[in-house]
């Protein structure tokens, strides 16, 4: 034990300690190269406990040397073996990749093994984990705003209903130019949710106050050509990145693509689904005809 205890700077990397500083938590580590030289076992000396004297390893330790095809890498005395892969994104992405391997992941688990992720899909799971903050932060923020415009809870629900539903449109851009949903995608999603409500603000704006449904009607179809017109212009703005995106501009394509699909569909929602939506919530009704 106390030989081992030794030869954990030398070999095993072995972590001696921990402490805090202004930056946060700080590893004590003792390393050395002279693991890089087998050779180097006959040159070791370890102190004897409780003394000045010092006895080469090889007088106390016998040496076996064993062939093998595979290097052992240790960190903190635990064995460690690390699997890379490079994979072509055209046939299949790494979360794909991932799904595949998560029966082999759990087996390997249930035999004690411990598993940790690396590489792309770190980074992936991280990006996510992020987008998903700044996505519901966002919807809170826009929520509050709408709050305070039109001072009714449920008109702000109506206009912030559309924000998960234009997530069709997004979906089906993405599988109509056959690209993945990446973090450009995800980005653009999120830019997406600020710029769907706003046609859904200034159409309940203008249908707030009506009485019944012809009168809905009436106030609806007021906003019909300046939403379309809006959308339309942003869309036209985005079809080159869409359709046309090359070099350093294809990273950029997802994010239009959610832009641009993700708009036009938030434009038939704010069209149809949110007057439609408010007649319910407030229970409109056709006026009546009497003789």
């Amino acid at each position: 034990m106390i030989v081992s205890n030794e030869l954990r700077a030398y070999y095993l990397k072995g972590e001696y300690g921990k402490l805090f500083n202004s930056s946060g938590l700080i590893r004590i580590k003792l390393e050395s190269d002279v693991n890089k030289d087998i050779g180097s076992v006959n040159a070791i000396e370890l102190q004897v406990p409780s003394t000045e004297q010092y006895v080469a390893l090889k007088d106390v330790c016998d040496f076996v040397y064993a062939q093998s095809f595979v290097t052992l890498k240790k960190e903190d005395g635990k064995r460690i073996r690390s699997v890379y892969a490079s994979i072509d994104k055209k046939i299949i992405t790494s979360s794909e990749v991932m799904k595949k391997l998560e029966p082999t992941f759990e087996k390997l688990k249930d035999e004690s093994y411990k598993i940790e992720i690396k590489g792309e899909e770190k980074e992936n799971n991280k990006n996510k984990r992020e987008i998903l903050q700044s996505g519901i932060i966002a919807i809170f923020l826009i929520f509050i705003t709408l709050v305070w415009l039109f001072d009714s809870i449920k008109k702000s629900l109506i206009v912030i209903s559309t924000i998960p539903l234009v997530l069709l449109g997004v979906y089906i851009g993405h599988w109509i130019m056959g690209l993945n949903l990446t973090m450009p995608g995800l980005i653009g999603v999120v830019g997406l949710a600020g710029v769907v409500v706003n046609d859904g603000l200034i159409m309940v704006s203008f249908i707030k106050d009506s009485k019944d449904t012809e009168e809905l009607m009436s106030n609806a179809k007021t906003r019909l050509r300046p939403i379309i017109l809006t959308s339309l212009t942003t869309v036209l703005g985005l079809l080159t990145l869409i359709f046309f995106a090359s070099g350093q501009a294809l990273i950029l394509q997802p994010m239009a693509v959610s832009l641009g699909f993700g708009i036009a569909w938030a434009t038939v929602l704010n069209l149809i689904y949110v007057p439609l939506l408010f007649s319910v919530v407030y229970k409109i009704k056709t006026p009546k005809i009497t003789n």
